[in-house]
């Protein structure tokens, strides 16, 4: 019964029109550090990530790490919880752009919450929660 459902779960999802929409794999996922550095310093230090880049995104910072082949943002909040974290964050295979995806989604049931462009294009993040309210970032680079 296991290969069955994993063989079908591997098949792109075709909508009516002819769309197809596929998840390639888990990129990663982001989450809330009220204490950074200690955070960071644990993901280093205790399970062995690596610090691939620092960066601020609104203002606020975030490590971008590496751990077992996955990426692991972490978000200063300090502050507070950051808007939009935790989320966990899923490559996609598209055949449509930005508008057009959310037009999919969007009629398949799912609320779009959001969404970014990655730098000039003309890949891009649509975020969605699921029915359980878990934020989802889908996220496609076609180059």
């Amino acid at each position: 019964m296991y290969n069955a459902l994993h063989t079908a779960a591997q098949q792109p999802h075709k909508q009516r029109g002819g769309d197809t929409m596929k998840v390639t794999r888990f990129s990663g996922l982001n989450v809330n550090a009220a204490d950074f550095d200690t955070t960071v310093k644990f993901y280093e230090d205790v399970l062995g990530a690596t610090v691939n880049v620092r960066h601020q995104v609104a203002g606020v910072d975030v490590a971008r790490m590496s751990l077992g082949g996955v990426g692991i943002g972490l978000f200063d909040a300090s502050g507070g919880d950051r808007p939009g974290v935790p989320h966990h964050t899923f490559v996609m295979e598209w055949g449509e752009d930005m508008d057009a995806t959310i037009k999919t989604l969007e009629g398949r049931g799912a609320k779009v919450e959001g969404t970014r462009q990655h730098g000039e294009g003309p890949g891009y993040s649509v975020y969605v929660n699921d029915p359980s309210g878990n934020r989802i970032e889908l996220s496609t680079d076609p180059n």
